[in-house]
């Protein structure tokens, strides 16, 4: 299933999860929303660290993904909550029309300790992301931290792909301020120009606490994450 992801289905969500722990401090009683939980990789991870004080919340726009979630960890979990959200991407769901840059996360302001999303900014256009962010400086706390994956590029990853050092993660279709690798699937990855999505971050009113590089761009690197980790927080 496409929207898994590549690699070990419970070693990814392990390093997921303690990723997430040791950058926001995410307590066992926290609250939290995965946006693009898929089969729950890293839900499965957290039912072994957050207690039944604690709540995770997932919305996926893949069906079969929030079904699958509902049936093997909600009945289990009831404080593990999972939403399909019916919103169109090039590479997941064609179906509809309904575009993410006009989709209001069904939840209240100020809910969340921690938001994350793996491998989704890196299939959203320019756009949507900046509505995204939006939401999410809604949603969290204030003082709630967000963990998000990218392709970035930086001057590492451009005198990379220069050298032919990244393979087929080239991104060759560029833009103002990003790039598709694929011009005819848009969506199925996307990298942004670290100036530009720093912008992006600041004006929706987002710190950015850190920024990981990951090993799409360099594979010396000593890290388990492929795409760039970014932390930010709600003031």
């Amino acid at each position: 299933m496409i929207f898994v992801g590549s690699g070990d289905f419970v070693r990814q969500g392990l390093q997921q999860r303690d990723t997430i722990i040791r950058c926001t401090d995410l307590k066992p009683d926290a609250t939290m929303l995965d946006v693009g939980s898929g089969i729950g990789r890293l839900a499965v991870a957290m039912t072994g660290y957050l207690t039944a004080e604690g709540r995770f919340e997932g919305f996926d726009v893949v069906k079969k993904g929030v079904d699958w979630c509902q049936k093997h960890i909600t009945r289990r979990y009831p404080n593990f909550v999972f939403t399909h959200i019916d919103l169109k991407n090039d590479l997941y769901n064609l179906s509809t029309e309904t575009a993410a840059r006009d989709f209001v996360f069904p939840y209240t302001h100020d809910r969340f300790d921690v938001v994350t999303l793996f491998s989704v900014f890196s299939h959203m256009i320019p756009d949507d992301i900046d509505h995204y962010l939006s939401e999410i400086r809604r949603v969290l706390k204030p003082g709630g931290r967000c963990v998000a994956t990218f392709f970035i590029l930086d001057d590492v990853a451009l005198k990379h792909i220069a050298e032919g050092r990244t393979g087929e993660f080239n991104f060759p279709y560029r833009r103002a301020g990003y790039a598709y690798l694929d011009e005819k699937v848009k969506e199925a990855n996307v990298a942004y120009e670290k100036d530009f999505l720093l912008s992006m971050i600041a004006r929706n009113g987002l710190l950015c606490d850190a920024l990981e590089p990951g090993l799409w761009s360099d594979n010396t690197r000593s890290t388990d994450q492929f795409q760039d980790l970014v932390v930010l927080r709600k003031p």
